[in-house]
């Protein structure tokens, strides 16, 4: 019997342990926190694994390498945090529904929104971004054939993340608005979502056009990306659905936004990293120097003469000095 006991308590008990606020009625269950669950440990076993890349590797001969991977390293344990406090059912309010598509037996009309996931989305979102214009522009920057090209390229591989980080930004604050409004003012904050959203897609598919034209361009990453894009498109959807229209379940939402969430910051980052890491040439910038630093043994030695001297040829102090040994030698 107490067997019995112990494996039943092996089960699911968030809900008992953090219940819902009694106002809200459409509210996550078990079912829909033990998929969560299941994200979280994905994304925990992810964390583990770049970190111990991230540990060992050597800092002297793969420094740039090993800042790669500080991008999925940062974003699976964010995302890890945050799907854990989405699973424990924490992280939350509860918000009056504008459409009544989903009603339960209370009829309070409340429907439970998680906030957290946006707190992760807003953290995690630019690292994914960083990953997409490394395999964008690592090949474009490694082709340049002076410091100051090689410079060029790198500030505007700058401007431009940081141009999609804005935008990005600016779509998860308008989802994470829009989900918190009572009335139908939401949608205009959806609005101002999509709209950052499209606009940092334009950027990328511009990167992504420009590396297609190049020969040595990463045929997986450049599909990796497009795919990626796809799942992006999928969120306003998966928002309309949910916390936007009241037209499915929160388990539904929790399954939705999941499977999105694991392709966007766990699969794509993970995959795209080790892409980057691959065909990463670690002395790119060392040609900031190529232009500046000329060896000893080239430098010549000259004196003025007076007129009508015959012009003497030159020579290099290594010369002058072995010439030297030479006549001490006989």
């Amino acid at each position: 019997m107490a067997f019995v006991e112990i494996f039943g308590r092996a089960g699911n008990e968030v809900l008992e342990i953090n219940p819902t606020s009694s106002y809200i009625d459409i509210h996550l269950t078990n079912h829909g926190s033990s998929w969560l669950w299941a994200a979280f440990s994905v994304f925990s076993l992810l964390t583990l694994i770049h970190a111990a890349i991230f540990g060992f590797s050597n800092s002297r001969n793969q420094t740039i390498k090993k800042a790669i991977f500080v991008g999925p390293l940062f974003t699976n344990f964010v995302m890890a945090i945050a799907y854990f406090t989405y699973a424990s059912n924490l992280g939350y309010t509860g918000i009056k529904t504008e459409f009544h598509h989903v009603t339960t037996s209370e009829g309070l009309g409340y429907r439970q929104i998680f906030y957290v996931k946006y707190i992760g989305y807003f953290l995690s979102w630019p690292f994914v971004l960083y990953a997409i214009e490394v395999a964008t522009h690592t090949l474009d920057l490694s082709s340049k054939t002076s410091a100051g090209e090689t410079f060029s390229g790198f500030i505007g591989i700058i401007s431009s993340l940081f141009t999609k980080f804005l935008a990005t930004e600016v779509f998860v604050l308008g989802l994470l608005i829009g989900s918190l409004i009572e009335s139908t003012y939401k949608w205009g904050y959806f609005t101002f979502a999509v709209f950052g959203q499209l606009y940092a897609l334009t950027l990328i598919i511009v990167s992504v056009s420009k590396n297609l034209r190049s020969i040595n361009s990463n045929r997986i990453g450049t599909i990796l990306i497009s795919f990626e894009l796809v799942v992006w498109i999928l969120y306003p959807i998966a928002w309309g659905l949910s916390e936007g229209g009241n037209v499915i379940q929160p388990d539904s939402e929790a399954a939705f936004f999941g499977v999105l969430d694991l392709i966007t910051f766990a699969i794509v980052p993970t995959v795209l990293t080790f892409l980057n890491a691959s065909g990463l040439d670690e002395n790119v910038f060392l040609k900031f120097n190529w232009n500046n630093h000329h060896s000893t043994n080239e430098k010549i030695i000259e004196s003025p003469r007076a007129s009508g001297d015959t012009a003497v040829p030159q020579t290099s102090v290594a010369e002058t000095g072995a010439n030297n040994v030479q006549a001490e030698t006989v």
